[in-house]
């Protein structure tokens, strides 16, 4: 498989995992308990208050009596809801729908539970003073039944108190899901990229490396020892220093450029005639990050393109300047118009850097390349300036 077909299989591998549904985790859409507890409590509290305030407006006789007999049925509610918040937290259906219609039906017997804790408080345990006259109306209406249909009835009024507490947890829940799904996904994402970046990178080093073999094989064949020596020390120094660097890595300018002179110091043995190197850095952007090893490919397009095919001294400039809050980089060769043509190769080393901006920073970076206009060729590449630590 070449290096375009693993590019492509690696797009692929990421799309299927970013396009992939992440695992469902009945964990997630669990809800904190402290949250949980705190709600069951202010709800029953805030309607403690209420119905006893509403008691007091409306002139009822004797509210102040039947304000222990509140809280005695109050105090059962939340362990009624709380009962419900555990069942909920155990019955964790994958489905939004499952969840709720789970949720709506556990409420049920505790709501009756609830019911009949009410009428024994107020009808049997302590009855207040209209107790006796509404069983006799109710006696009376549905003999053997009444208590029944009194549990039914409270049951129906307060089911939507129970049922509105119970849509609210899973609400709360479905939410803390959609959360950890999100960051979840934003790992994956994470992951897709970095492992991008590092093919990006280790697409570097074999096409470094094949070019680098190549030339000290011809040295060798001229009989060059000592030159081909110096070069092998040369690419020692540069595999050590580039493969010590994670690929995520940001640098800053200057040991970015540090490092290409390595690499050109290999070239320099190959052509210590033909190969001349010029720098224009500004002192207030060495500190500028790039990524590691970004501008290689470009400087050994230079090498092979415009270096290695003439007769006479090529110029290779690289140049820094910053515009607009980009920094911007060109790296410009001359071209020697005596030479043969090389056949041209295939777009990966300058695409490769495109590639590896994009991914890093989006559309706020990008490489364009072509011929100049004394007649080289030319490579610009930007990104946005930042000269923190990198």
């Amino acid at each position: 498989m070449n290096m375009a077909q693993r590019k492509d299989a690696l797009r692929d591998q990421r799309a299927k995992m970013l396009a992939a549904a992440p695992d469902w985790r009945a964990s997630d859409a669990r809800v904190n308990p402290r949250v949980a507890i705190g709600s069951i409590i202010a709800m029953w509290v805030i309607y403690f208050l209420i119905t006893t305030g509403l008691a007091m407006l409306t002139g009822v006789a004797e509210p102040w009596s039947a304000v222990w007999r509140r809280a005695i049925v109050v105090v059962a509610g939340i362990l009624c809801t709380f009962v419900l918040y555990q069942l909920l937290q155990r019955a964790q259906p994958q489905s939004f729908g499952a969840r709720l219609a789970a949720a709506l039906g556990a409420a049920v017997p505790l709501v009756i539970v609830y019911a009949s804790v009410n009428l024994l408080v107020f009808y049997y345990w302590f009855p207040v003073a209209e107790a006796t006259r509404i069983i006799k109306e109710m006696q009376a209406k549905f003999p053997g039944t009444w208590e029944t249909i009194l549990i039914l009835d409270s049951s129906i009024r307060w089911y939507f108190f129970f049922a509105v507490w119970a849509a609210l947890y899973v609400a709360f829940g479905y939410a803390n899901e959609m959360r950890a799904v999100e960051r979840r996904a934003n790992h994956f994402r994470l992951e897709a990229k970095n492992a991008q970046l590092r093919a990006l990178h280790y697409q570097v080093n074999p096409h470094f490396l094949f070019n680098t073999l190549n030339s000290l094989s011809t040295l060798v064949l001229k009989g060059s020892k000592s030159e081909a020596e110096t070069m092998i020390m040369n690419l020692s120094s540069f595999l050590r220093s580039s493969l010590a660097v994670d690929p995520e890595q940001l640098v800053s300018l200057d040991e970015e450029i540090a490092l290409q002179r390595l690499y050109l110091d290999i070239e320099q043995t190959r052509f210590p005639d033909r190969l001349q190197v010029e720098v224009d850095m500004p002192d207030e952007l060495k500190h500028a990050c790039v990524p590691v090893l970004i501008l290689q490919p470009i400087i050994e397009n230079a090498i092979k393109y415009g270096v290695a095919p003439s007769k006479g001294t090529i110029a290779v400039r690289l140049t820094a300047s910053s515009e607009y809050g980009l920094l911007v980089l060109r790296i410009e060769n001359d071209i020697d118009p005596k030479a043969p043509v090389p056949a041209s190769g295939t777009g990966l080393g300058l695409g490769n850097v495109r590639e590896r901006l994009l991914t890093r920073y989006g559309p706020a970076a990008g490489c364009e390349w072509g011929p100049s206009d004394d007649g080289g060729f030319v490579v610009s590449l930007w990104l946005p300036l930042a000269k923190v630590a990198c």
